[in-house]
């Protein structure tokens, strides 16, 4: 199996400590695209569909939509949480902020995430029309097919499963399944599409912000992906 190891380098020119989320400008952003390949748009409560570029600052009430052969990879601003959304996929963003921490709500109406949540966040909530999955720090894949019916497949940690019916855990090498008004079911889930995990490396990003000073400075985000 594959994994990302992620190298957070940042350049202060003589400062000593930096918190992205603090930084003026970023209050409001939740997330940063890390990667966009093939047709990718946003909508936002302040413009319709545009293209999704890499770089871009993502605000709670973004929508993303993936066309085929299309893949997004995003990092939390608050704890470096990372999520990848695949292609044919509709999901919206929101976040709401705790101090210094992001309390995060994805909803998902069709097609396919991978998360990595860190642990000690605020909490991250995946809603889509048949149930909701609920994680503190965990990594997991959830989809959402044309028939409403939502699997969690778990990679690491516990991920919580629920509708109205009832809930379940379901733990590493397990697959939940949630159908509208039933009781979501749970069943070994070793075998399954390990699709974000078997992507082009992503090398660096560079993010440009202004400090209370007027100073700039360059956040430097690298990724290296290695074998294990």
């Amino acid at each position: 199996m594959r994994q990302y190891l992620i190298l957070v380098l940042v350049i202060l020119f003589g400062q000593a400590a930096f918190a992205l989320a603090a930084a003026p400008g970023t209050e409001q952003d939740i997330a940063l695209v890390l990667k966009v390949k093939g047709d990718a748009q946003i909508k936002t409560e302040a413009s319709d569909w545009k293209s999704l570029t890499r770089g871009a600052r993502l605000a709670s009430g973004s929508e993303i939509r993936t066309g085929n052969d299309a893949l997004v990879a995003l990092v939390f601003t608050d704890d470096k949480s990372m999520m990848k959304i695949r292609q044919d996929s509709q999901v919206l963003l929101k976040g709401k902020r705790q101090e210094n921490k992001l309390s995060k709500q994805i909803a998902v109406d069709l097609g396919a995430i991978w998360a990595r949540i860190t642990p000690g966040g605020a909490g991250f909530r995946m809603e889509t029309p048949s149930g909701v999955a609920a994680v503190k720090g965990t990594e997991f894949y959830g989809i959402v097919g044309q028939d409403g019916l939502t699997t969690i497949i778990g990679i690491r940690g516990l991920i919580e499963l629920f509708n109205d019916m009832g809930s379940i855990l379901v733990g590493a090498g397990q697959k939940g399944s949630a159908k509208k008004d039933q009781l979501p079911t749970l069943e070994p889930g070793e075998d399954y599409d390990d699709w974000a995990n078997d992507t082009e490396q992503i090398d660096e990003l560079e993010i440009e912000f202004q400090n209370e000073q007027a100073e700039t400075k360059i956040l430097k985000i690298k990724y290296r992906k290695t074998a294990q």
